[in-house]
């Protein structure tokens, strides 16, 4: 009987074993890249797994536009209680080191924690859409505004952690504007189609790379543009290497998908993880070793935190 109550307020968080796959392997090419020294096509993967957090953060986030706001906010709260553990932690490990309240609030790469950027836009995008869904223009007009956000035309000068992107705004609308489809709906689509998608994911890029070659050669101004269409085919490409595994490899699949629903802690705390090798000049080398070791490290000490401050662990990482 509770089951049966239950279901309709559980299933937009129920667990999916091959999305919580993909958000680990977001996970693991954002930290390897943070970690330093990663090669070059790193970049790609990694505004795939960004694009790929924003998109399920708004297909997962509440219809009503009081429950968004009511998340939004406590994901605001969750920002500020990891920013003052992150600036405790700091404090305590190198106490004579300068500070800054930018650093402190996560703006900017030289934050002590950079990825609290992460939650910060998060939650002023979310309470947008909030808005724009009180006054009745979502869902109504959620494609036509997709489509003005993905339009608007912007370079990477400016970082993703110093300013709110149009394109992490297009890709938490975008998520929010599929949620009439469900999950099951979607994994049968991307297997059905998999080598259509392949393939126009292909043409994309290699049409992306000929515009970028063509700008740098004629000298343009705003060469440096980032499509949304380019970030959405990047974490598809991520969706369907985890919906590969889980047919192929299901024992790793099913570690990746136990570290994926964790991501939350993982990602907000892996720079703390990784303060060592910044700021006391450790190697940096073995960036692939330390991505996959801090995510199994940290998916460890998140269970037994979990098991020892269960509410705390849920304020902290939006349960």
């Amino acid at each position: 009987m509770n089951t049966s109550v239950e279901l309709p307020q559980a299933a937009p968080r129920a667990r999916v074993a091959w999305v919580d796959s993909a958000r680990c392997l977001a996970m693991f090419f954002i930290m390897w890249l943070h970690v330093g020294q990663a090669p070059g096509w790193l970049g790609h993967p990694v505004g795939g797994g960004i694009c790929l957090f924003f998109v399920l953060a708004g297909y997962f986030m509440p219809r009503e536009p009081e429950r968004a706001a009511k998340r939004a906010l406590y994901m605001g709260l969750a920002w500020v209680l990891w920013t003052l553990i992150s600036f405790g932690l700091y404090r305590a490990l190198a106490p004579d080191r300068p500070w800054s309240w930018q650093q402190v609030i996560g703006y900017g790469v030289a934050a002590y924690n950079a990825p609290l950027w992460f939650l910060r836009n998060l939650c002023i995008y979310q309470l947008i859409i909030a808005a724009l869904s009180t006054v009745r223009l979502l869902p109504r007009c959620n494609w036509l505004l997709l489509a003005v956000l993905a339009g608007a035309t912007y370079t990477n000068n400016l970082a993703q952690h110093e300013c709110l992107r149009f394109d992490w705004l297009a890709a938490v609308l975008l998520g929010y504007s599929l949620k009439s489809i469900s999950l099951q709906r979607i994994e049968q689509w991307l297997r059905d189609n998999v080598w259509y998608i392949i393939c126009a994911i292909a043409i994309l890029l290699l049409q992306r790379e000929f515009y970028m070659q063509f700008a740098r050669a004629e000298g343009l101004k705003y060469y440096r543009l980032s499509l949304p269409l380019v970030h959405v085919s990047q974490a598809l490409i991520l969706c369907l290497t985890a919906l590969g595994l889980s047919r192929w490899l299901p024992r790793l699949n099913g570690w990746m998908a136990t570290a994926g629903g964790c991501m939350m802690f993982t990602y907000v705390t892996h720079s703390l993880l990784y303060a060592p090798i910044y700021h006391f000049d450790l190697p940096r080398w073995c960036g692939f070793a330390y991505a996959a070791a801090g995510i199994a490290l940290l998916t460890l000490l998140y269970r037994v935190l979990s098991a020892r401050f269960p509410r705390t662990m849920r304020a902290l990482t939006l349960r």
